[in-house]
């Protein structure tokens, strides 16, 4: 309406009727007329709720979710929203590829409003959006199996296998146990072998926060018992953040394991995947406190962006950062007084079309620029394919294998890895 906005009264309560017409107008299929009457209210009164509401619901209606979803996080803390605005941003979470938003903001409403048939509804849509999105089950028995073939540290070899059990036992809580063995390849170093036992429940307090812990023992030696606390904490569908402590780490260094040397971890990690997949990060640190008085703290980084999403191939670059420093000097395992690299890795995704619910191939190359104190700069290379199945919806295969030329105090070493992963659900 022109000229409306130098005649807006000071009161809100006197701008009802012009309220309603914008409502009228966009019901009766005018969008951009009702939201231009509704905006320049909007602007006089911004922290009027119903005028606000309606520019959201109206903007959902023309088809513009982008605009009302960004309008909505000015409503995100509002007491109790009105169930056809909750179900109208859900649908366009779910548009957006945003299932994890969408379940939580539909599961409050409806405990707030439990006999809604559109909360109800559109509550059970996004559920079932999660669970697809996510690949969760958390109601049937599980199982999954790994073996892999290694060496990667300095030139030692060893096999490292890895099954373990889950099943519900309550209401968000899954009880597993695991069994996880190493065998070197050379005698010298049989020491290092372990064969770990462990025990642990998962329980995911909502759909944010899932709590893990566990305790595991050594069945072939005495002594090494430990426990792992795990707190995954998924705040947008974007993000997800993971802090956890390990008094027993298990994947320390052969040459370390072989000399009796134990260590405890902590270790936060943080990932980033933009719902349209085009951009992707994450970032971690660990901390390692060694029996041998060694203190080591390793941080990584790395940042991707699809360069191409075809239906058949997808293709990324990452770029990639570490850094590494360690207190103590002459360790019996490779332990530089610090060390960092900066590269490049180029990710290629097949995807083909077969009688599995998925088939994709995965190949990386990778090379860097290596800096050790003390030696220099040198480059490496690395290079890795996959194939990756989901048979269906309770089985899925990957396997793989790949080789890298590595440096270690000046020296180089070409090293391989070869695996294997099952997942079964019943």
């Amino acid at each position: 309406m022109p000229g409306w906005a130098g005649l807006v009264p000071d009161r809100i309560e006197s701008t009802y009727a012009e309220h309603t017409r914008g409502v009228e107008l966009a019901r009766a299929g005018r969008y951009d007329e009702g939201l231009a009457v509704l905006l320049t209210l909007l602007q006089r009164f911004p922290d009027n709720y119903p005028l606000q509401r309606d520019v959201v619901l109206i903007s959902a209606w023309k088809g513009d979710c982008t605009g009302a979803l960004q309008r909505f996080e000015r409503l995100r803390h509002h007491p109790d929203p009105e169930p056809y605005l909750i179900v109208a941003v859900t649908d366009c979470l779910l548009g957006a590829n945003r299932p994890l938003e969408a379940y939580r903001l539909a599961r409050r409403a409806q405990e707030r409003h439990p006999e809604d048939p559109g909360l109800r509804d559109v509550f059970l849509k996004a559920d079932f959006v999660l669970r697809v999105d996510q690949n969760l089950d958390e109601e049937r028995p599980a199982m999954e199996a790994t073996l892999q073939y290694d060496s990667v540290d300095q030139g030692l070899t060893e096999w490292v296998g890895r099954v373990e059990g889950s099943a519900r036992v309550a209401e968000a809580t899954r009880l597993y146990a695991r069994y996880r063995f190493t065998r070197s390849t050379e005698s010298q170093y049989r020491r290092g072998d372990q064969d770990r036992v462990g025990v642990g429940v998962r329980y995911r307090f909502d759909e944010q926060f899932l709590f893990d812990q566990e305790f595991s023992a050594d069945i072939s030696a005495s002594g090494q018992g430990g426990s792992t606390s795990r707190v995954l904490y998924t705040p947008r569908d974007a993000w997800q953040i993971t802090a956890a402590y390990a008094t027993f780490a298990e994947a320390i260094p052969l040459r370390a394991r072989a000399a009796g040397i134990e260590a405890s971890q902590t270790s936060v990690e943080a990932a980033y995947e933009r719902r349209d997949y085009r951009w992707e990060g994450l970032a971690s640190f660990n901390y390692y406190d060694f029996s041998d008085s060694n203190q080591r703290n390793a941080l990584y980084a790395t940042a991707g962006y699809a360069y191409e999403l075809r239906a058949q191939r997808e293709q990324r670059l990452f770029l990639e950062w570490s850094r590494s420093r360690n207190s103590l000097d002459g360790a019996v395992y490779y332990n530089p007084a610090q060390d960092s690299s900066l590269g490049l890795v180029q990710r290629t995704d097949f995807v083909y079309d077969s009688p599995y619910r998925r088939h994709v191939d995965h190949l990386w190359l990778g090379v860097n620029a290596y800096s050790q104190e003390g030696y220099g700069i040198h480059g490496r290379w690395s290079l890795r394919y996959e194939q990756d199945y989901e048979f269906d919806e309770r089985r899925a295969l990957a396997f793989g294998a790949g080789v890298a030329w590595n440096i270690y105090d000046g020296k180089y070493e070409t090293e391989a890895r070869a695996y294997i992963h099952y997942r079964q659900r019943f």
